[in-house]
């Protein structure tokens, strides 16, 4: 964690769901089975979350190495021949262990917002607002918000409120 200060409400609560300004309106943006998590679960989350993002990107890596393979086998037998129904197997065996992370990563909170370079979000609220709590690999703890119909680039830092 930084020594930067938890993001609170006037109460010196955390911003919770309940804090949003337009709760009805704000909450239509949250995708369906996504969570809005106060900035302390976030920061609870991120050492599972990095975790899990470094993971996808592994089979990630080894998806396009093997997808390459793939191709190459596929220039000199057809595609019934039992390497290419082996090397396809395998690569059916990643896109599943993937969607089983992505499952993993999502159950805390977290969602990816980009695979290369890592970036993660979490919804969350600021100033009575849903925005998008936002890490990038490289950075030691959750420190920068963004709007959640902005991008990355328009990331603002965390401050108590």
């Amino acid at each position: 964690m930084s020594d930067m200060s938890e993001i609170r409400n006037y109460s010196g609560r955390p911003m919770e769901i309940t804090d949003l300004i337009n709760f009805e309106s704000a909450i239509d943006e949250v995708p369906s089975g996504a969570r809005v998590v106060t900035i302390e679960e976030a920061r609870i989350s991120l050492g599972t979350a990095r975790k899990l993002l470094i993971e996808l990107q592994s089979i990630s890596d080894n998806a396009a190495d093997l997808t390459e393979e793939l191709d190459i086998v596929l220039e000199s037998y057809d595609s019934s021949h039992d390497h290419v129904c082996e090397l396809a197997d395998y690569l059916a065996s990643m896109i599943h262990s993937w969607h089983g992370v992505v499952d993993k990563l999502e159950k805390t909170g977290a969602r990816m917002a980009c695979l290369d370079p890592g970036r993660l979000e979490w919804y969350g609220v600021v100033d009575g607002q849903l925005v998008s709590y936002s890490w990038a690999q490289g950075e030691e703890d959750i420190e920068w918000y963004h709007a959640i119909n902005s991008s990355f680039l328009c990331r603002k830092p965390l401050i108590e409120a």
